[in-house]
């Protein structure tokens, strides 16, 4: 009998060997009881709630692209009296014209960094409209702020190091503008950024930023926001009201499923970053051998708008510090939304203007991008008209539209008009007394769907299904 009990428990073994390995792991580690804990099954097959996931993703396919760059690259540019010795363009341009798969590990690395700033841009606007920052996920909610502060300072010290006229010409004036701030940020965030000879130890200091300061401050907050997630609040729930608590409920073990889902977003966003870099190689650029560059050089695409705030006319004087403090006052506003917008309601709809207000935000943002790539005009912008439209118009239509489309729809009736301050009473005591009464009506077994099957808050069965 002993025998048969042993036998029958190696079979089991042979028959899932991963799920043995894993169970082995587990049992000695209690990886799960820390990080691996289940979560809810409504996150499955939803990408929303996979943003944050595919971010990481991201930043560990930089790590990768990165060391194996770092095993070529030399960070080094020396000015000489005769010019420029410039290695690190040299040794970009041997990377990928000379080292086996250099372009397109190239390639893969700068789409890489543009995939991930655009998606924790995505995942910012996601978080914001279904009101994740609500108590109690407050510290949740700066800490993803300040990963992406990381990330876009990640991105401004990684566009120096090819040491071309493009990414030498954005980064300078990015490295000026922290001049324009008041008191002693004016003085030792320039000298932290420039070191004593410009751009010679610039670039050793960004490859240091860039290489070991930068991905530290990234993993060390990271892992932060995954203790708050994983074990404090877990993933914020759907911002629908529904009766049915079981899909809130149920929770779902990493292993096989979450494993296996990662794993193909994994490999999804591989397949589609290495298409596109192998369709659309990169280039070296042109070397940067000295001197200053025309003004007409634009940063990278997620900086445009900073360059067309900074440079507006109306800024008067002193536009560069004005426009550098309305950065600062927006970001801090951001930061500080959780205590703005204090309605526990997280439905767009339930908190119509903070909604539309951001996306008019939103709207600003695209529109200054736009005005950068299609404005000739290098310090400032040309006319009052062109100030007009982009700062005032833009945002002044969302937002009036998004008033007739809130006017018009449902939302307006059952807010019974309001815009702001939505009380808490109305938004879960009406809903929760409904909510109940179902619950309790289907325990009863007095409404009941097809198969005998509980029919919770969505209510799928006709009422004339309901029995006599």
């Amino acid at each position: 009998m002993v025998g048969v009990v042993e036998n029958s428990k190696s079979s089991e073994k042979a028959s899932d060997p991963i799920d043995y390995i894993w169970r082995w792991i587990e049992d000695r580690t209690g990886l799960k009881r820390l990080i691996l804990k289940p979560q809810p099954e409504f996150t499955l097959f939803n990408p929303h709630y996979w943003l944050g996931a595919l971010a990481v993703i991201a930043f560990a396919f930089q790590a990768v692209t990165g060391f194996l760059l770092m095993m070529n690259y030399v960070p080094l540019y020396r000015t000489l009296p005769t010019g420029a010795d410039n290695l690190a363009w040299e040794s970009v341009n041997n990377i990928i014209h000379n080292v086996p798969f250099g372009s397109l590990i190239a390639s893969m690395h700068l789409y890489g960094a543009y995939a991930m700033v655009m998606i924790a841009f995505v995942h910012l606007v996601r978080n914001f409209l279904i009101g994740v920052y609500k108590k109690p996920r407050e510290l949740m909610w700066i800490l993803g702020i300040i990963l992406g502060f990381i990330t876009l300072v990640y991105a401004f010290t990684g566009y120096l190091l090819p040491m071309n006229t493009v990414s030498y010409g954005a980064t300078s004036v990015g490295v000026q503008l922290a001049s324009y701030f008041p008191g002693w940020i004016g003085k030792v965030v320039p000298s932290l950024l420039k070191g004593a000879v410009f751009p010679d130890d610039t670039l050793n200091r960004f490859f240091a930023f860039h290489v070991v300061l930068l991905p530290i401050l990234f993993i060390l907050v990271l892992g932060a926001k995954i203790g708050l997630v994983f074990e404090a609040h877990g993933a914020s729930g759907p911002v629908e009201v529904s009766v049915d608590r079981g899909p809130r409920n149920r929770k779902v073990n990493w292993y096989p499923r979450l494993i296996w889902y990662s794993l193909g977003l994994t490999l999804i966003y591989f397949a589609a970053l290495l298409i596109v870099s192998a369709l659309f190689p990169i280039s070296a650029g042109t070397e940067y051998t000295g001197g200053s560059l025309g003004a007409n050089i634009l940063p990278d695409w997620y900086f445009v708008w900073t360059d067309i705030v900074l440079r507006a006319s109306f800024f008067s004087n002193q536009y560069v510090l004005d426009g550098l403090l309305t950065m600062v006052g927006v970001i801090l506003l951001l930061t500080l939304i959780p205590w703005v917008d204090r309605s526990p309601a997280r439905h767009p709809a339930q908190r119509p203007l903070i909604s539309i207000l951001f996306i008019a935000l939103i709207g600003e943002l695209f529109a200054l991008t736009v005005y950068g790539y299609l404005t000739t005009t290098a310090l400032e912008i040309a006319t009052a008209g062109e100030i007009f439209e982009v700062f005032v118009f833009v945002p002044l239509t969302i937002v009036l539209l998004g008033l007739v489309i809130y006017r018009f729809s449902p939302a307006y009736v059952v807010n019974k008009g309001k815009l702001w301050a939505i009380k808490p009473e109305w938004d879960y005591a009406g809903i929760k007394q409904e909510a109940e009464a179902a619950e309790a009506l289907v325990s009863t077994n007095l409404y009941r769907g097809e198969a005998g099957a509980d029919l919770g808050g969505k209510l799928k069965s006709n009422p004339e299904d309901k029995p006599a």
